[in-house]
């Protein structure tokens, strides 16, 4: 008799939280896997803002950008302890949990219920979805995988009450655990089961996994080391398979997308085959690997928002941060941006605040370059990821509550600091209201 899976994504509990193209990727490749190996497979994503069920319950649901964005479905909840001195309200982004239960309530018992997680500071959406799914399956183990589990390993096997806990690339370690789950390869792996939605605004691609870099502040290096890119044939499969689903926008996940080398042969595949899709590129791509003509390939390809990666305009920081960006590097590649026809609404650039690193008097001067440059600015909100240099210069260990790695309470900042970062945020966004 065929096995039978139940594949989570869970609730994100949080002050904050919006669907910037945002899917559990490595949940749907199993889901992929597990099918092609004869399984059978029930899958629920908390954040699904179209299951039935919930537009059954729900009379009004957020809207959407032209580009799939949006707001998740929340309610809030009460704050943990510590955050009791926190201003703002938290909340449970996704699906009611009453709506949840009758949806678990109505699935067959599976052999195996497999849950994700993704932010570290989310764990308590991930535990309270494990104790719900204990409650109608107490005889199903439960396997959680997916960051939280890889970061924090010792607190998710101590509090989360799954049965197993999976630590990086569960490659090699979900077929020791499952004798009947055969091995698979980051190269070979079959498309994202995105046919498990019931609608889809987007659809997410990796064409590449790992990153040649090793910023202070990031865990890609310790999440999935080294780096191994797809052929070109299988990236335009896989986006030809996507444009026969109807999909209009697809967001590259890969954390290193301009270093592959194969993709400038991608994109010229994306030209010739005249496929017409809208690319995002959310993770932020290196301005040094730019040139004019990659430039205007992206362009032609179809790509509609570009999210550079510039941290600090201080050259001096760069040096102590990533060292991976010059200031000229960027300010070449927004001219090689727009004259290739991207406009001033299409080129965006992620600026770090929070890191005890760049003071407050640089992340302004930060703000006011990239304005100057006519391109919209993000303040992306540090957060201290386990197994980073940052993560040790702040004094943390194992047994920090995680939840204190949550970027929007400014963890490693001293109070007068933390002050003078919320200025800045205010002071950011009424300039992008001018923009």
């Amino acid at each position: 008799m065929p096995k039978r899976a139940l594949l989570i994504n869970p609730w994100i509990y949080d002050f904050k939280a919006f669907d910037f193209w945002t899917k559990p990727l490595g949940l749907l490749y199993l889901a992929s896997i597990l099918r092609n190996q004869a399984w059978q497979t029930d899958y629920l994503d908390c954040l699904d803002r179209y299951h039935p069920v919930l537009l059954e319950q729900v009379e009004k649901l957020p809207k959407v950008d032209q580009y799939g964005r949006g707001k998740f479905y929340a309610e809030v909840i009460p704050k943990p302890q510590i955050y009791h001195n926190y201003p703002r309200r938290y909340k449970r982004y996704g699906i009611p949990e009453f709506v949840f239960k009758q949806i678990v309530d109505a699935l067959p018992k599976p052999d195996w219920i497999f849950v994700t997680s993704i932010m570290t500071y989310w764990y308590p959406g991930v535990f309270d979805t494990i104790k719900i799914l204990k409650q109608y399956f107490p005889k199903t183990p439960v396997i959680l995988g997916g960051i939280y589990a890889t970061l924090c390993p010792e607190h998710a096997r101590q509090f989360s009450k799954a049965d197993y806990v999976i630590e990086g690339m569960a490659e090699q370690k979900l077929s020791t655990l499952i004798p009947e789950l055969k091995p698979f390869e980051f190269t070979a792996l079959p498309y994202p089961a995105f046919d498990l939605y019931h609608k889809l605004d987007y659809a997410c691609i990796l064409t590449s996994r790992g990153c040649c870099f090793n910023c202070i502040y990031c865990a890609v290096p310790n999440l999935t080391p080294g780096f191994a890119y797809r052929t070109v044939d299988s990236v335009i499969n896989e986006i030809k398979h996507y444009q026969d689903m109807g999909i209009k926008n697809i967001a590259f996940y890969d954390d290193a997308l301009l270093a592959n080398p194969n993709f400038s042969s991608i994109l010229d595949q994306l030209i010739e085959q005249k496929i017409k899709i809208n690319f995002h590129s959310p993770n932020g791509l290196h301005p040094r690997f730019f040139t004019q003509e990659l430039s205007d390939k992206m362009f032609r390809a179809g790509f509609k928002t570009i999210y550079l990666s510039l941290e600090t305009a201080s050259p001096c920081l760069h040096e102590q941060i990533d060292n991976k960006v010059s200031t000229q590097e960027f300010l070449q590649t927004v001219k090689f941006l727009k004259r290739s026809g991207f406009n001033s609404n299409q080129i965006h650039a992620y600026l770090l605040i929070g890191l005890a690193q760049i003071v407050p008097d640089e992340i302004r001067k930060s703000i006011d370059f990239v304005h100057d440059q006519g391109i919209i600015s993000h303040l992306a909100e540090y957060s201290p990821i386990p197994n980073t240099r940052g993560f040790e210069e702040l004094k943390f260990d194992k047994n920090t509550d995680p939840l204190l790695h949550n970027n929007a309470i400014f963890p490693g900042l001293d109070e007068p600091t933390r002050q003078q970062v919320i200025e800045i945020k205010a002071y950011h966004s009424r300039l992008r209201h001018t923009f």
